[in-house]
């Protein structure tokens, strides 16, 4: 089923179990494997684009968006933006993962938070990291061609994410480089951006990726 969340944008949720995340190689819910319909897919994508037009929202400079398991070193060309969906984060979410991973009163007390200097609860930047990477991993990288990243250059929090904010994340190739000693492959550098539904930056921070070249056939 297809919603909009609070920023307007539409996702889309299993018909079972109302998770909001797809594997878009198997067209399976996350959660429960339950199989995604083609044409709620295809409504998905449809009202996907329809919104970015709405906004103004810049398209990958190529204008054929491979599918993922067909992406490799080849395909990340410098300069080409790519959006990657979004996300609304609600405030249980934000406590059970601050309560087991980073319990510090700005995230896990509301009444301690309401006092502190945000004026209300935060999330953990290490959960607005999860949030980014599970969007970059699905919508970004390719199971067949990603093969590992060395580290992550500059990564800043410049806002806090609070209970409610929807986040997308927009990826800039910034470089593509073939290897030198490693044929097969190349490394890819790439400007991410994590922005509220105020169009605010509130995760910024350079990647970079080892991705296979394409296959030689024949």
């Amino acid at each position: 089923m297809i919603f909009e969340n609070p920023a307007g944008a539409p996702e889309l949720a299993c018909n079972a179990c109302g998770c909001r995340w797809f594997d878009r190689m198997s067209g399976a819910c996350y959660e429960c494997g339950e199989p995604v319909a083609a044409q709620d897919i295809e409504a998905y994508q449809a009202a996907l684009h329809a919104f970015h037009e709405s906004k103004g929202i810049r398209p990958n400079d190529d204008a054929k968006e491979r599918q993922m398991s067909e992406r490799w070193f080849e395909d990340y060309v410098a300069g080409s933006v790519h959006e990657l969906g979004s996300v609304t984060l609600d405030e249980a979410e934000l406590l059970e993962f601050a309560r087991r991973y980073d319990p510090q009163p700005i995230h896990t007390d509301p009444a301690s938070a309401a006092r502190g200097p945000f004026g209300g609860l935060i999330a953990s930047g290490w959960q607005t990291g999860s949030l980014m990477m599970r969007l970059y991993a699905q919508n970004y990288l390719s199971p067949a061609s990603s093969l590992a990243s060395p580290g992550v250059d500059e990564l800043r929090w410049p806002r806090p994410v609070r209970p409610g904010d929807t986040l997308s994340v927009r990826v800039t190739v910034e470089s593509a480089r073939a290897s030198d000693s490693k044929p097969d492959r190349g490394v890819v550098r790439s400007l991410i951006e994590m922005l509220n539904q105020h169009g605010e930056p509130v995760l910024t921070m350079r990647a970079v990726n080892m991705i296979r070249r394409r296959p030689q056939r024949g």
